[in-house]
This record gives structure tokens, C-alpha cells and sequence, in this order.
């Protein structure tokens, strides 16, 4: 009977002590949870705004990228007179792929499809310039290149790069929303 007692008394002491750390451990752990959730938002948000503008100016050099590398910019920057097809051939090519690989570190920041498209639309327009260079006399001028380029584009309708270029910018109002578009591009 004594036992019982003892055990009685120890209980009486022990059972209060054990309620109270139990409720001062999960009032902690509670508090600490919805510190570190709030510790959390403030990183994602500070992140935000280190991300945001640096994945805008990735659609953006994406967009020159493609406004360089279209046809009729490539004969206006890179003909010039008494040029043969060979060479204004060779720089365009040459000038495409400088501007891809001075713009390949921009695939982190947009989307999958986004890169695809510039990647295909790169190729797309070199493929151009290879047929129309293909279809010429060997003995043909900057000039003769410079209009099959343009015959070329004129039979396919529209330009892969303007195709591109207006998936870039529906993509960045998907993302960004039109404020940021108006703004930006």
C-alpha cells in the first residue's frame, strides 16, 4: 500500500510537469514552424526580385538575338559590294552562329519550349541561306544571294523569327503579365 502511495505522490508531481513541458513543446515547435514559413517567403520573395529581372532581360536578348539573325538584317549588316554569294553566305552563317553562342547561357532562364524555338528558328534561317546560295550560279554576287533570300521569304509567308519573336512576348505576358511586357519589349 505503501508503493501505491509513493507512486501516488510521484505521480502527483510528475504527471503536472510532463502536461506543461508538453504543451511548452508544441506552443515552441508551432511558433518555430511559422517562423521559418515566414523566413521562407522572405527568401522566395527576395529571390523574386533578384530572378524576375534577369529572366526579363533574358526574353529580351532572346528577342535581339532573333531580330539580328532574321534574313533582311543579316543582308543589311553583312553585304557589301563586289562581295561574292560565297562570302555574304559564309558571314551570315558565321554572324548567326556568334549570336547563338554569345546567347546560349540565356537558356536557364526561359522555358523548354521557348529555347527549342530559337534553337530550330537558328537553323530554320541558316538552312535559308544555305538553298538560296545552293540554287545560284557558282559564279554569282552578294546581290543574287540577297534577292533569292528575299524570294525565298516572300514564297514562305512569314519569317520564323517573327513567329519566334511573338512566342517570346506571349510567353513573357504569361509570366510577367502585359505591364511588364509594355514596359520591357
Amino acid at each position: 500500500m505503501e508503493d501505491n502511495q509513493t507512486l501516488l505522490e510521484i505521480l502527483k508531481f510528475t504527471l503536472p510537469s510532463v502536461i506543461v513541458f508538453l504543451t511548452a513543446y508544441f506552443v515552441i515547435k508551432n511558433q518555430s514552424e511559422e517562423n521559418l514559413n515566414k523566413i521562407r517567403i522572405e527568401i522566395q520573395r527576395q529571390n523574386q526580385q533578384t530572378v524576375t529581372p534577369i529572366k526579363l532581360q533574358a526574353y529580351e536578348r532572346l528577342v535581339l538575338f532573333l531580330e539580328r539573325i532574321s534574313p533582311q538584317q543579316l543582308i543589311a549588316t553583312h553585304s557589301h559590294p563586289d562581295q561574292t554569294a560565297g562570302s555574304l553566305k559564309f558571314q551570315m552563317i558565321g554572324a548567326i552562329q556568334q549570336e547563338y553562342n554569345y546567347n546560349l547561357s540565356q537558356q536557364i532562364y526561359v522555358s523548354a519550349q521557348s529555347w527549342n524555338l530559337v534553337k530550330v528558328v537558328k537553323e530554320q534561317v541558316i538552312a535559308l541561306i544555305n538553298e538560296a546560295y545552293n540554287g545560284l550560279e557558282p559564279n554569282a554576287t552578294q546581290t543574287d544571294l540577297s534577292k533569292a533570300i528575299i524570294e525565298s521569304m516572300i514564297a514562305a509567308g512569314q519569317q520564323p523569327t517573327v513567329i519566334a519573336i511573338n512566342y517570346l512576348k506571349a510567353e513573357v505576358r504569361m509570366f510577367f503579365g502585359s505591364t511588364y511586357l509594355i514596359i520591357s519589349l
